[in-house]
């Protein structure tokens, strides 16, 4: 038995982010104004998005600030999770790779 999205054989999977993504562990901090911040783990980093691990994703809204890397990311969730979240960067950033903090 599998679990997920079926593939129709003879298809090659489908690419659909827009920048390759670097797994990391880095640690982040989400900061929505009016609320202390928030630690998190960066799972996955790209130019366009990242997806974070939290405690907990209760009470954390729809956009808000990462600081990640040494920089302030405007971020905005398309995903949700038990404890993670996928977001989308609301400005493309550069290349991520030399600004590590």
């Amino acid at each position: 038995m599998s679990f997920g999205k079926r593939i129709p054989s003879g298809q090659p999977f489908l690419e659909r982010r827009g920048a390759a993504r670097e797994a990391t562990s880095a640690r982040g901090e989400i900061m929505i104004p009016g609320k202390p911040a928030l630690d998190c783990l960066i799972i996955e980093f790209s130019a366009v998005g990242a997806r974070l691990e939290l405690r907990s994703i209760f009470g954390v809204s729809d956009t808000f600030d990462l600081r990640a890397f040494g920089k302030i990311h405007p971020a905005r969730v398309v995903r949700r999770m038990l404890r993670t979240l996928s977001v989308e960067f609301c400005q493309v950033i550069p290349s991520h790779k030399n600004s590590r903090a």
